[in-house]
Parts: C-alpha cells; structure tokens; sequence
C-alpha cells in the first residue's frame, strides 16, 4: 500500500476522500487500505464503515462487507443505504431471510421504497418460504408504487 510522509499528517476525513477517490478509480484495495486509514481516527464513521463494505463487496469479500455494514448500522441505524448493501450481501451469499428482514427494515424506513421491494421480491423467490400470493401482494405493492416487476 501506500504511506509516506505527508499522509502520516492526514486527518480521517481526508482519509475517508482518499478512499471515495480510490473508489472511483476502481482501486478497491487501496480504498480499504484509505478507509481503515480513516477508522483508526475516527472509528465512530458509519459512512467510513459502510464505504468500506462497498469495496469489500465489490472484491467478493461478504463477510468482510456484512461486518462493516453491521457496524455501520449499530453506529447509523435509520442508514437505508447500508440496509441496502448488507441486503444484498447477504442475498449474494444465499442468506435469503437475512436479506429480507434488511429489506423489511429499509421499507419500514421509508414505506415507498420501490427498490426495497423489488429486492425483497427476488429474495422471497429465491428463498423458496414464501407463497406465490405472498410474493404477489409484495408485487402488487410495487406496481401501485410505480415501480416495474
């Protein structure tokens, strides 16, 4: 990784920018390497935890990317975007009912959440514990929504 010098003196915000920066560019190991850079400083950041999550995500490290989104829950718990993630983490990993109850909670959030329910659409399918009317009024509840299933 990287640590010269002048980052010896960075603050955890201008960590945490290193790591958005590094997102951008797709250089997820140096942008875990930039977050936990900011965590050490400021290990009270649930954007930090949750950014973080999304580079550990995108590497196909779950695991890592739950545990970071569950911290950033405990620190954040009205954080929808990181319900999100930890969502579909765990839908990933084929953790169906635990991506479901972080969809419940994205909705009982904000109710009008159409991509919650989308989300929680696919998991109920795949989960293979839900009835085609359960999954149809779940269906029903997007399209008045506006959204397309």
């Amino acid at each position: 990784m990287f640590e010269n010098e002048d980052e010896l003196s960075l603050t955890a915000i201008q960590w945490f920018n290193k790591g958005y920066d590094y997102d951008v560019k797709e250089d997820y190991d140096n942008a875990i390497f930039a977050y936990t850079k900011s965590l050490e400083l400021n290990p009270e950041d649930a954007d930090a935890y949750t950014n973080r999550g999304v580079a550990y995500d995108t590497i196909g490290e779950y695991d890592l990317a739950i545990r970071d989104y569950t911290k950033a829950l405990e620190l954040n718990p009205e954080d929808a975007d990181a319900y999100t993630n930890r969502g579909v983490a765990y839908d990933t990993i084929g953790e169906y009912d635990l991506a479901i109850r972080d969809y419940d909670q994205i909705i009982k959030l904000n109710p009008r959440a159409v991509d919650a329910y989308i989300n929680k659409v696919d998991a109920c399918e795949k989960s293979g514990h839900y009835t085609s009317s359960q999954i149809e009024a779940v269906k029903q509840i997007i399209r008045d929504l506006g959204g397309h299933i």
